[in-house]
This record gives structure tokens, sequence and C-alpha cells, in this order.
């Protein structure tokens, strides 16, 4: 169903993009979330993400990803670039270790999009200790060496790690990690995106009101609720009272 959806949204299917937001955007926007640690930030960066799917879904097909993964992808991307237009502090906090397995650093680090160093600070450990475990907590993720140098780097590119690379890795091994990386976005609570968001992409793409134009977290003037209907019934009612005398 999302390969037929993305499909007919590169063919500028506006009907099908809509039906792809109801679907994938509390799940897109959990992963955001995760990363940008603030509702605010990943509501914008949700509404850029849908703004690149309906320009870039032409590419879906030369990507060489599942439609869950491309998805996720764009999402987590769209999110680090977010992350790195703001100001940034110094250091990070240590959080939760989460199971602390070489492997679960794999998953800190993409759902949050951390780097050696902010893994390492988040985590309590050395960036070298850091660097080791997630290169065997990728290896075991893989089932091959994944530090064999090309592969490493497409891991690394994956991840969006910056590391100095002597040359661009393999697209193909890129993609590769990108679809096994993306699994770990199935693990985040979808969290469901204000309907101000769904309305500002329609706006920003030049397609009118969104089916849910009104957010049902702002409030509302008391007119527009059920205490001004019940005015208003009572208005006429008086009305009919007085004109029937």
């Amino acid at each position: 169903m999302l390969e037929d959806l993305v499909t007919r949204v590169a063919k500028g299917d506006r009907r099908a993009f809509d039906m792809l937001y109801e679907i994938t955007s509390a799940g897109l926007n959990a992963l955001c979330l995760s990363i940008l640690k603030d509702r605010r930030e990943a509501e914008e960066a949700l509404e850029q993400v849908y703004v690149r799917i309906w320009h870039d879904a032409k590419q879906f097909g030369d990507s060489g990803l599942s439609p869950k993964a491309w998805l996720s992808t764009q999402a987590r991307d769209r999110a680090m670039d977010h992350r790195r237009e703001r100001p940034l502090p110094s250091s990070v906090a240590a959080g939760n270790r989460g199971d602390g397995t070489a492997q679960g650093l794999v998953r800190i680090a993409y759902l949050e999009g951390l780097d050696y160093p902010r893994l390492a600070a988040r985590q309590g450990i050395p960036v070298d200790e850091a660097r080791h475990a997630l290169h065997e907590g990728l290896e075991r993720l893989a089932g091959h060496a994944a530090d064999d140098g090309d592969s490493l780097a497409a891991a690394e590119r994956a991840l969006g790690i910056q590391v100095t690379q002597p040359a661009s890795p393999d697209r193909a091994q890129v993609a590769e990690w990108q679809e096994r990386l993306a699994r770990f976005a199935d693990d985040l609570t979808p969290v469901m995106a204000p309907a101000r968001a769904r309305q500002r992409i329609r706006e920003n793409l030049g397609h009118g009101a969104a089916p849910l134009s009104v957010d049902p977290l702002e409030r509302r003037p008391w007119w527009r609720g059920p205490l001004g209907i019940v005015v208003v019934l009572l208005a006429a009612a008086a009305a009919w009272y007085f004109w029937a005398r």
C-alpha cells in the first residue's frame, strides 16, 4: 500500500499524498521528536519532511529502499539537518543508558541522532569506547565485519555520523544500512502531529485547506463549541415564542 501511495504522489496525486500523511505522519513525527526533543521543532521538521516527500517522491524508485525505510530516512535526515541549524550545547547530559549492549548503542544512535562524542556523553563512557561499541553493534546487526572499511563508511553515512572518509561510500551499501537501521523506528510509539502541521504543509504546497484544518489542541472561542450551539438554540426558541404570541 505504501509503495502504491508513494508512486501516486510522484505523479502529483494529492489524494494519495493526504492518505500517505494519514498513515505515516504519527510515526515520522515520533522519529523527529526522538531526535529533536522538542515538540515545536519536531513539528517544523515534519512539515519540511512532507514538503520534501512531495517534491522527491520521483526519486523513491531509484533509492533501493522499501517505502517505510525511505520515509524514515527522509524524516531522520531532515530532523538531523534541523538540529544542525540551531545552536547546540557543548556537552550532552548523560541519560538512560538503555539496554547497554553494543547493538543497543546502534539503536540509540539511530533514534536519537547521536554522533560518537554525544553517544559517549549520553552513556557516560569515553569516546573511543563508544566508537568501538558502536562498531561492534553494527557488525552484529549486519551479520558480518562492519568495520571492514567500506561497510563501516556506509553505516556511518547512513547514521549521519560526520567522519572524514577518503572516498564516498557505495550508494548500494548505504541503502542497505538505511534499510537495516530504519527498523529501529518501529520501536517508537507513534505521536500524532497537530492539525496545524498538516494545514501548513498543504499551504506550502498550494494544496488548499486540509480535510481537518482545526487543531483539536488549540482553544476555540466559546461560541464555536457546545455552549455556542446551546445559546443559538435558546435564542431561536425565544424568538419563535415571542413571534408566536
